[in-house]
C-alpha cells in the first residue's frame, strides 16, 4: 500500500517542470504539509509519545507513559554539538 502513495502522482495540463521544478512548488505546498505551518518559527509539528509518567502542570493530572500527543519541537540551544530541543504540546485533560 505505500507503494502506491508513492508511485501515482497526477500532473496538471499546465504543469512545466522547467518552468515548476517539482509538483510541491506548482502547488505553493511544502513536502510536510501541515506539519510544516510553523516553520518559519523555528517549528516543527512532530507526533510525540511520552517517554516516562509525567504530571500536567496545569492540571495536576497523571499523564502516563505512552500517550502520544501533536508536539511543537522547537530547537532551544546546544551542548557542546548536541542540539538540545524543546517540546511542547497541549494536556488532554484539561486546556493547558
Amino acid at each position: 500500500m505505500g507503494e502506491r502513495k508513492g508511485v501515482n502522482k497526477y500532473y496538471p495540463p499546465d504543469f512545466d517542470p522547467a518552468k515548476h521544478g517539482s509538483l510541491n512548488k506548482y502547488r505553493n505546498s511544502h513536502p510536510l504539509r501541515e506539519r510544516a505551518r510553523k516553520l518559519s518559527q523555528g517549528i516543527l509539528i512532530i507526533r510525540f509519545e511520552m517517554p516516562y509518567n509525567i504530571w500536567c502542570d496545569g492540571c495536576q493530572n497523571h499523564i502516563g507513559m505512552g500517550v502520544r500527543y501533536n508536539a511543537e519541537k522547537k530547537k532551544v540551544g546546544n551542548y557542546y554539538t548536541t542540539p538540545i530541543f524543546r517540546f511542547r504540546m497541549k494536556c488532554h485533560l484539561c486546556p493547558n
